[in-house]
C-alpha cells in the first residue's frame, strides 16, 4: 500500500502537475478577493438637489415670466386702456355738446317767432285805449303769475302791437318789497309807466309817477328778463 501510494504522488507531483496546481490555488485566491471585496450598491440613491437652490431657480423663472408678461402685454393694455379712454371722452363729450347745443339752440329757437316786430306805433291815448280793450283771464297769484309775469306777458304782447317796451325792476314804487313793472316809448325817447297787474297807465297825475322811473334792471327782451331770474318771468308756465 505504501509502495502504491509512493508511486500514486510521484505520478500527481510531476512538472505539469505542480504547474496545474498551482494554477488552480491562484485562481481560487482570486475568486476568494473577489468575493470578499466591497461591492458598491446596485441601486444608489439618487443626489437630490437642496431646496435652496430649487426655490432661487423658481424665483428666477417666475421673474423671468412676469418680465416676458409685462414686454407682450404692457404694450397691449395701454392700446386697450387708451381706447378705452378715448371712448369713454368722446362719448361723454359728445353727449355734453349735445345736451348744450341743444339746450342753447332750444333756448335762442323757441323765440324766434316771440316778437313779430310790426312798424312801431305812439301815442299815450292809443296805448290807453288798446289796454282797456283787455283784460287778464288769468287772476294775480303770488309767484306763480304775479307782477313778473304779467309784466312778461304784457310786454310781448304790447311789442307785437307796435309799442316799444321794456321790463324794468326794482323796489315798489307805491309800497314795500320789490316789483316789476313796464316802461313804453309813448312818444320818441319819451316813456309811460304801465302797471302791467291791473293794465293801466300810470298818468302823470299820479304822486307814484316819478318812483317807476326808479329801478335797479332794465330788460329789453324776454331772454334779458330770463337770464336775470329763469323763473320769474316765465308766464307760459302758469297757463
Amino acid at each position: 500500500m505504501i509502495i502504491e501510494h509512493s508511486s500514486i504522488s510521484e505520478v500527481q507531483t510531476t512538472p505539469k502537475a505542480k504547474l496545474y496546481a498551482t494554477l488552480q490555488i491562484l485562481l481560487a485566491q482570486r475568486r476568494l478577493n473577489m468575493s470578499s471585496s466591497p461591492t458598491e450598491p446596485q441601486d444608489l440613491p439618487k443626489v437630490q438637489e437642496p431646496t435652496a437652490s430649487k426655490d432661487k431657480q423658481s424665483a428666477r423663472n417666475i421673474l423671468a415670466a412676469l418680465v416676458i408678461i409685462c414686454i407682450i402685454g404692457m404694450p397691449l393694455i395701454y392700446s386697450l386702456a387708451h381706447s378705452s379712454g378715448a371712448n369713454s371722452g368722446y362719448s361723454r363729450g359728445y353727449n355734453a355738446g349735445c345736451s348744450e347745443g341743444y339746450s342753447e339752440g332750444h333756448d335762442a329757437g323757441r323765440f324766434d317767432f316771440y316778437y313779430v316786430k310790426p312798424n312801431q306805433r305812439y301815442g299815450v291815448d292809443e296805448l290807453d285805449n288798446y289796454l282797456k280793450s283787455w283784460k287778464w283771464t288769468l287772476p294775480y297769484q303770488e309767484s306763480v303769475f304775479d307782477c313778473s309775469e304779467m309784466s312778461a306777458c304784457l310786454e310781448r304782447d304790447l311789442e307785437n302791437e307796435g309799442f316799444h317796451t321794456v321790463i324794468v325792476v326794482g323796489n315798489s314804487p307805491f309800497g314795500s318789497g320789490r316789483h316789476a313793472w313796464l316802461l313804453v316809448e309813448a312818444s320818441v325817447g319819451k316813456y309811460m309807466p304801465v302797471e302791467a297787474t291791473n293794465r293801466q297807465v300810470i298818468w302823470w297825475s299820479s304822486s307814484y309817477f316819478d318812483n317807476y322811473f326808479k329801478y335797479d334792471h332794465r330788460f329789453e327782451t324776454i331772454q334779458e328778463a330770463l337770464a336775470y331770474s329763469s323763473t320769474g318771468f316765465d308766464w307760459w308756465n302758469a297757463t
